[in-house]
């Protein structure tokens, strides 16, 4: 693994250990084809210190089903997750502040998304992503945010979130 000044440059095969890459405590951010092309991820779990997701950072991860994201992130990048074709389910936590165009383009399998915040959708974020069943929403996202999600079909529910 390949980081310089808290930014994950590049991952390596052998960074994968069964199957699942921990990126590690002190990393801010992910860069551009960072984990990308990974034949053998299928897990990816980020600490909580990344906050950043650059643009095709985790692209091209065909075997790639789950996704842990920092409970601190603010930003997924344009194509950030493009053509994660077996990515079967996504939470964003309510630290994003946005998600980027095309952020999950092409995620094919994707049929379940949470959002338990109110970031900026942009409206192709989530193109192409035929399955999407179920979205989660904890609180009010603004109505044109809706229109990123191609599936009319799609189930759209409402959560209370409890506030301690």
């Amino acid at each position: 693994m390949e980081i310089v000044n808290g930014v994950l440059k590049k991952v390596f095969k052998e960074d994968i250990n069964e199957g699942t890459l921990f990126v590690p405590e002190g990393v801010s951010e992910i860069s551009t084809l960072a984990i990308s092309f990974l034949n053998n991820l299928n897990t990816l779990v980020l600490s909580s210190s990344v906050e950043k997701i650059d643009d095709f950072a985790i692209t091209n991860n065909a075997f790639l089903t789950k996704i842990v994201l920092s409970k601190n992130i603010k930003y997924i990048g344009n194509f950030a997750f493009n053509n994660c074709t077996n990515l079967r389910e996504i939470s964003i936590p309510k630290s994003v502040l946005k998600i980027g165009d095309g952020a999950f383009w092409g995620c094919s399998s994707l049929n379940k998304i949470e959002i338990k915040g109110t970031p900026e959708i942009s409206k192709t974020a989530f193109k192409e992503c035929p399955s999407i069943q179920k979205i989660v929403l904890y609180k009010n996202l603004n109505l044109k945010n809706l229109l990123s999600f191609e599936n009319p079909d799609a189930k759209i529910e409402f959560e209370n979130e409890i506030q301690k």
